[in-house]
Parts: structure tokens; sequence; C-alpha cells
């Protein structure tokens, strides 16, 4: 009796310590399945790592950063912490709601700034993906932190220079602007935007060699420019009816391209990639844009069609109504009036097509908005490009002191 009794005892016991093993692992398994959500408050920005803060292995690592004070904070992404480094890591970051991204990079032993400037504005919440590939025994954390002693950026440079205004002296996309209107706020996907309209004479900017004009603020900080005069090559749309809805898929992006690798490409790291905008679908022939600018008189900084990310594009037909054009009017008074150019220029926004072409919108050589040049025909175009956040520059933007990249 005493034997069943000491076997049955013994039983229970193996049963229990079974039990507690399987408990064990299951928590160690449900901790590397489903990491622990780590929250971090730093002031007033307070920063949600989705997956964790550590790093460990291949895979997406999600985080938010949410900005609850009442003025915009600059903060920096870095990865710390190393050990076990391997050259062999490779990781880029993505934003689900903004324009921040980083090319793919090697993490290194010293120091690792994902991305370092970045803008949010007062109660915004900005998501990003950390992608790590690679990683076979290396272990590191992601950090964010407040910036408290910011530089002045070419933005803020704008912004302290000029008079910000909240509404235009004139009806945009009713009128023309043949006056100096300054600079205006606005909003586009990304938070508030400030344009320049009319004969403005301060928005000049001096870069690789060439003159550009400043359009406007880009809601994440960066700054849009076009090129004040035109490439002495033409390009034309694209030369058939199909895939010319989407502008990263035509020939005049690879034109883009192209003059961007043989005039830019050396100044790559000031330039930031930004979104532009396609217009994708019609009615009955009938693009959104021509429909906001021609019918509606509604223009928008907000792309309604389908956005990519690049680093060099053309203003979009929206753009240009904001700067002080029109449909159907001439304007030789406001800033993207050049006579040198002797061509009509491409605009990014489509206005009509039917079976047999489809015609982009374009300006005329007396500052017009048209839409009656086949997309197959060649014509000039301005390319269009924005400076990375944490640009600085000297100059007060006229055409005798224009803004020079540090």
């Amino acid at each position: 009796m005493r034997i069943v009794y000491k076997r049955s005892l013994f039983l229970i016991g193996i049963l229990i310590i079974l039990i507690g093993c399987v408990g064990v692992g299951y928590l160690f398994y449900d901790k590397v399945i489903h990491p622990e959500t780590d929250v971090v408050v730093n002031d007033e920005l307070s920063i949600n790592y989705l997956d964790g803060s550590s790093v460990i292995g291949d895979g997406e690592y999600r985080f938010s950063v949410t900005n609850s004070g009442d003025s915009d904070v600059f903060y920096r992404i870095t990865l710390t912490d190393i050990k076990g480094m391997s050259k062999d890591v490779v990781y880029h970051l993505t934003s689900s709601d903004t324009n921040v991204v980083s090319e793919d990079n090697h993490l290194s032993e010293e120091q690792n700034i994902v991305l370092d400037n970045i803008l949010v504005q007062s109660m915004e919440t900005q998501n990003f993906t950390l992608s790590v590939t690679g990683n076979t025994s290396t272990s590191f954390r992601i950090v964010v932190e407040k910036i408290d002693d910011i530089e002045e950026y070419f933005y803020m440079t704008i912004l302290n220079q000029n008079e910000v205004k909240e509404s235009s002296l004139t009806s945009v996309g009713e009128e023309v602007a043949l006056q100096n209107e300054g600079l205006i706020e606005a909003s586009d996907d990304d938070g508030a935007t400030y344009y320049f309209r009319g004969k403005v004479n301060n928005n000049y900017v001096s870069f690789a060699g060439l003159m550009w004009r400043i359009i406007r603020i880009n809601g994440d900080g960066t700054v849009r420019v076009i090129l004040d005069s035109a490439p002495d090559a033409l390009a034309n749309y694209n030369t058939d009816v199909e895939g010319f809805e989407v502008l990263n898929d035509t020939d005049l992006y690879t034109s883009l391209n192209s003059y961007y690798d043989s005039t830019l490409s050396s100044y790559d790291s000031y330039l930031a990639n930004t979104r532009f905008c396609s217009e994708s679908g019609s009615t009955d022939g009938t693009y959104n844009a021509y429909t906001r600018i021609v019918t509606n008189k509604i223009p928008t900084f907000n792309c309604l069609g389908e956005r990519f990310t690049s680093k060099i594009g053309l203003i979009s037909a929206d753009e240009f109504v904001y700067a002080g054009g029109l449909y159907g009017k001439e304007n030789t008074d406001f800033y993207l009036y050049n006579e040198e150019i002797e061509n009509l220029w491409w605009t990014s926004s489509l206005s009509k097509s039917d079976n047999d072409t489809f015609y982009p919108f374009l300006v005329s050589t007396e500052g017009e908005l048209v839409d009656n040049v086949s997309g197959s025909l060649y014509r000039n175009f301005r390319p269009v490009i924005s400076f990375n956040r944490n640009v600085m520059v000297t100059g007060t933007g006229t055409m005798d002191d224009p803004y020079v990249v540090n």
C-alpha cells in the first residue's frame, strides 16, 4: 500500500513539473510571438513600440510617435545597444502616413541614425515600420528621442522671412494672380503647406548650378521647387494610349530620371523622396483634374489619384493654379512665367482622353493652362524636386541674393 502511495506521489510530482514546464514554455513562446508593447514618454512625445523596442532577428518592427503638445516637435530615430555586431544586417524605414522613408542601410558599429530632424506637428501621430534583413545573431534597440536645440532649416528660414497669410488676395481657381501675394497657408496630405502665389520675387533658389523657384513648403517640412527654365531636350508624355495614367510608368518619367541622373545625382543627399500624384481613372474620358480645375474651379494640394514616391517629378495643374495661373487665361505676371521658355511644358495632371489619344494639361508660352496637345507629341518639361527637411540655406531668396544650399 505504501509503495502504491509513493508511486502516486511520484507521478503527481512529475505531472506538476510537466505542467510547470509547459506553462513556462507557453509564456516564453507568447513573449516571442507576441512581444510586449513598449511605451516611452519623452515630454510631449509618446512613443509606442508595437513590437517592442528590441530587435532580434529579421522582421518588421512597428512603432508610432505621437505629439500631444501644443507646438511642433522635432525628433530623431537611432539604433543603439548593438550586441553581436554583423555588417550583414540591412534595415530601412517606411511610414504609412508620412513622406519619411530611408534607403537600405547596413548596420554600423558606430552611429546608426536612421532619420534625423523629423517634424511631428501638434496632436499628430506618425506610424513607422523598420524592416530588418540579414540578421542571424545581432540584437539592438530602436530609440526615438526628442531634439531640443533645433537649427534653422530651409523651411524655417522661409517662414521666418515671410509674413504667412491665411488667404490669397485673388480667388484661387477663378482669377489669375498678377500681384505679389506672398506666402499663403493651406493644407495637403501631410499637414500644413505654405505656397507662393503671384508675382513673387523672393522664392529663388540656386542649386546644382541652376536657378529654381520655390513652389511651396510641403506638409512634411520638405521644400518643393521647380526649375526656373526648361532643359534643352523635349519629351513626350507617353508613346501610346496604354499606361499613361500612372506618371512613373510613362516615357516622360523616363526623361525626368535621365535628367536627374545627368544633372542632379551628385546632389542626391540634399534631396528628399517625396510623393507625387497621378490622375488615375476617368469618367467618360474626363479626369478628376479637369473636373476640379475647369468645371468646379476648386484645386487642391491633396492627391485624389495614385501617389508614388520619387526624388523628381512635375508640377501638378493644381499647384500651377495655386501659384497664380488659370485654365484658358494667359498670365505673364507671375513667378512660373518665363519668357525664355519657347515651347509649351507639361504638368503631371491629365485632362481628357479618347480611344485614339490623351490630353495632359500643359502651360503655354503665355502662361496659360491648356489641354489641346496630344500626350504623344514632344514638348518641354520643368523638373520638380524637394529639399530634405534638414537642409540649411543662406540668402534671402531674391534674384540677386537667392537661397543657396549649404
